[in-house]
């Protein structure tokens, strides 16, 4: 029968490694036969069962999608019952597909634990994470950063290495405990295979429509048995009221559950991104210092230039907030700067989608706060207000097309 059975379940102190074997139609879905997670901690006084969860959420969708089967020897109880509703929270999600499939256990243990303290949050170091962070300050966060582009433990990765650097000063500033885990969770899928047979069909890549959340509250799941942590904390990045496609969803996250305690929740969902950027200026208005933010996933720093750079600095500006003291390290006006900006690259700015999703928010902002905005910034906003970015991105696009046609038709030859 086409699926997958988890051969093998091995643990040395902070590392594990799951040895499995992919049959019939699913062989070509996958890179490796192994998935492996190394965590800062030991956990190899972890049952068997929890630490089968993360491999299960890791791949459970794409048998969903697949309608194949998955066959382990054990798993937590309370968290096979919660694949159910997990399933169905993605099939109101995605109701023009059908997700089919299953996984069947050999035994279903019922673990419990000693809840001790309420949250673990993911924290990658955005502009999200850090609204969760303020908003549950109180409750004494574990902060938990997942890496999982990871091929094999050597691998380096420059932005990885970055967030260890920045969240584990973030952390010791803080005074909170931070867990780093690095993983190959994200790789061990074909992304190529399920474009060429899914992606169509159900309109989303695997990693933005089913794997990134499914992988990383996972992950973090045997650190909140560990730790007797009661819930695992995931940031909105879906504003409640925008209908779309994610893998990480209000109405999916929160079917979490494991050991009888545990549980996930999705915070945020009712805030807007710009009311995200209000928690966090004002936050850091009353602590008077440096607040460094990194919204740049793929750079060591915050490039200040990409359109995720720029959303980030306008919705800041938009709140009276001085951008250089939130890690944006920008030489001369900003007015200045992203006027070059613009003038330089506008072929690779999305301005369409942002002037349309992001945008509007920021403008009103902009408009409510003009009088408390310092000379800089109020000179910014004056551009930003006025600026013709579609007639420019229109002019960009037809002068790329005119000076690079062969080379853009070489490409797509290349390509095909």
């Amino acid at each position: 029968m086409d699926g997958v059975v988890l051969r093998q379940v091995n643990v040395n102190k902070n590392y594990v490694e799951y040895k499995f074997e992919a049959r019939g139609k699913l062989k070509n879905y996958f890179t490796t036969d192994k998935m492996f997670i190394e965590y800062n901690t030991d956990i190899s006084q972890i049952p068997v069962s929890i630490l089968t969860i993360p491999f299960v959420a890791s791949i459970l969708p794409l048998m969903w999608v697949t309608d194949t089967v998955l066959w382990i020897e054990e798993i937590d109880r309370t968290f096979y019952d919660a694949t159910y509703r997990l399933k169905e929270a993605y099939q109101n999600l995605y109701n023009y597909y059908p997700l089919k499939g299953n996984f069947i256990s050999a035994r279903y243990v019922n673990n419990t634990y000693d809840v001790t303290r309420e949250s673990l949050l993911l924290f990658s170091g955005g502009m999200d994470a850090h609204t969760t962070y303020i908003r549950h300050i109180d409750t004494d966060p574990i902060l938990c950063n997942i890496q999982g582009w990871y091929k094999s433990l050597e691998d380096t990765d420059k932005a990885a290495d970055a967030d260890y650097r920045d969240i584990s000063k973030f952390a010791e500033i803080e005074g909170r405990q931070f867990e780093f885990v690095k993983s190959n969770f994200a790789v061990i899928v074909n992304a190529k295979c399920f474009d060429k047979h899914i992606k169509k069909k159900l309109g989303d890549t695997w990693w933005h429509g089913f794997n990134h959340s499914m992988g990383f509250i996972s992950i973090a799941i045997p650190l909140a048995y560990k730790f007797g942590v009661k819930n695992v904390y995931i940031a909105s990045s879906v504003p409640m009221g925008e209908y779309v496609h994610c893998a990480s969803y209000v109405s999916t996250d929160g079917e979490f559950k494991f050991a009888q305690s545990g549980g996930c929740v999705h915070d945020g969902s009712e805030l807007t991104r710009q009311d995200k950027a209000h928690v966090i200026v004002e936050h850091v208005n009353k602590l008077n210092r440096d607040y460094p933010i990194r919204v740049c996933s793929f750079n060591d720093k915050n490039c200040c230039a990409c359109d995720k750079c720029f959303r980030s600095v306008l919705g800041i500006t938009a709140e009276g907030g001085d951008v250089r003291k939130f890690g944006f390290d920008i030489e001369g006006s900003l007015k200045d700067f992203y006027e070059k900006e613009m003038e330089t690259n506008m072929v690779l700015h999305r301005v369409e989608g942002e002037g349309s999703l992001h945008w509007p928010a920021i403008r009103q902002r902009m408009k409510d706060n003009y009088d408390l905005l310092n000379d800089e910034q109020k000179e910014f906003v004056d551009w930003f207000m006025t600026y013709d970015f579609i007639g420019k991105r229109k002019k960009a696009i037809w002068e790329h097309r005119f000076k690079d046609f062969f080379k853009i038709i070489a490409n797509r030859i290349k390509n095909k």
